[in-house]
């Protein structure tokens, strides 16, 4: 199920990029699929901390979106949609072809963590040579992007 993310939300997330900084805002997501379970509801807060708690290294492994989207329904989770979203990862996005050390994000899909995990693995839909694929990362961010009640930021 697609959840659209407030305008106003999207607004405020955005200014809050804007104290001097030079890197771009991380915006919310412009959509969210939810696999969550049916008395829970995904973040787009904590979908966008969790795309920033990503470390510069590119796990071996080659997911495909079946796959992804099968890990994410099975551990609860969400999967949420960006419109390239420049994420700061200097040696992934030399590997990925980009010269100006950003990462462009299309999709972010988060499984739930293990419980006492540390970090978990995620996967970013990005933009790889001019194509799209899916890759896997560690992040560091282990909160739950499943929630209480209905979608929130």
């Amino acid at each position: 199920m697609k959840s659209a993310v407030p305008a106003a939300l999207c607004a405020a997330l955005g200014l809050a990029g804007c104290g001097g900084s030079k890197a771009p805002p991380i915006l919310p997501p412009a959509s969210i699929d939810s696999y969550c379970a049916a008395t829970t509801a995904p973040r787009a807060t904590a979908l966008a901390s969790i795309l920033t708690s990503t470390d510069d290294t590119l796990l071996p492994q080659h997911p495909d979106a079946a796959a992804i989207t099968r890990e994410v329904r099975v551990a609860t989770g969400g999967i949420g949609h960006w419109n390239d979203q420049l994420v700061a990862l200097p040696r992934v996005a030399a590997r990925l072809g980009e010269s100006d050390g950003y990462a462009r994000v299309r999709a972010l899909a988060v499984p739930a963590a293990q419980p006492g995990a540390n970090t978990r693995v995620v996967y970013l839909q990005v933009r790889d040579h001019g194509a799209e694929r899916w890759i896997a990362m560690t992040a560091y961010d282990v909160q739950n992007v499943c929630i209480a009640g209905r979608p929130q930021a």
